[in-house]
């Protein structure tokens, strides 16, 4: 049960200087709110060799015991690193859980345990359309549908194209750029025009969302070079030229691709 990680094998040494075996040291970290994600999700990992349900079990438990935003968000990422399809069908009665955070947290970690179920994506698309659902949850629902491979979604996040919040419209972008084009291999892609006409559609739009992203447009010019030649060739031409003008904004250098110091991100 050793693991490569020097960050990870630094912790749980310390945890077995303290006085416990191993399985009882992972088992802690995997619990511990106060750990790393990554830490308590590499515990869950090792564990669940040995045994998986269990390993579910106590993680979910733990996800529908903690109330606090952060320590949610902890868990989920935990159980997300997993990678255990068995967490999914309470994650999403996570999503109409009365707590918020949760749903948030559960929204987050349906869609990054890989490869997506149908039924997590079609889950996930339900607290897409349904808007009484807080504003956050229906973000990090668009942002997990990207990596769905669900088509049933494509229509309905085209209507969020059309919402007034650039924090929806800027994920849905970024989702319609992953499910517009599906068929393994490139010579064998099919690109569906509805994704790339309505992606067209937003190229104008200037607003940014918060959290040091970039305008809405840009983002739908990246999604549009990943379904069509002639827009790839566009966005290497605007990304040179963002790169090479020194009036360039930090979030317009970080859309190009060019690394920013936070010094200069605050310059």
């Amino acid at each position: 049960m050793r693991h490569k990680q020097p960050w990870f094998v630094a912790m749980l040494r310390r945890r077995e200087r303290g006085g416990l075996s191993l399985t009882a040291a992972l088992r802690q970290a995997m619990c511990d709110e106060s750990e790393d994600w990554q830490n308590r999700g590499i515990a869950g990992i090792l564990l669940a060799q040995a045994d998986a349900r269990g390993v579910r079990t106590t993680l979910l438990d733990l996800f529908f015991a903690q109330t606090e935003k952060f320590a949610l968000w902890s868990t989920a990422l935990a159980i997300e690193k997993t990678k255990d399809h068995g967490a999914i069908p309470r994650l999403i009665l996570a999503l109409s859980d009365d707590n918020p955070d949760r749903r948030h947290a559960a929204a987050r970690a349906l869609g990054w345990i890989l490869p997506q179920r149908t039924r997590a994506s079609k889950a996930l698309l339900h607290a897409l359309i349904d808007k009484s659902q807080p504003q956050p949850v229906r973000e990090e629902v668009a942002e997990s549908l990207a990596y769905s491979n669900y088509q049933p979604a494509i229509p309905h996040l085209i209507e969020v194209l059309d919402e007034p919040d650039v924090r929806m419209r800027f994920w849905a972008v970024f989702a319609l750029g992953s499910l517009g084009r599906w068929g393994g291999l490139p010579e064998n892609w099919r690109v569906d025009r509805r994704v790339v006409e309505a992606l067209e559609r937003m190229l104008g739009d200037k607003e940014e969302p918060t959290g040091n992203w970039w305008p809405v447009g840009r983002e739908a010019l990246s999604a549009l070079a990943n379904l069509d030649p002639h827009y790839q060739s566009v966005y290497e031409q605007e990304c040179q030229r963002v790169r090479d003008d020194p009036n360039s904004p930090p979030e317009e250098l970080r859309w190009a691709g060019k690394w920013v110091s936070s010094t200069e991100a605050q310059t």
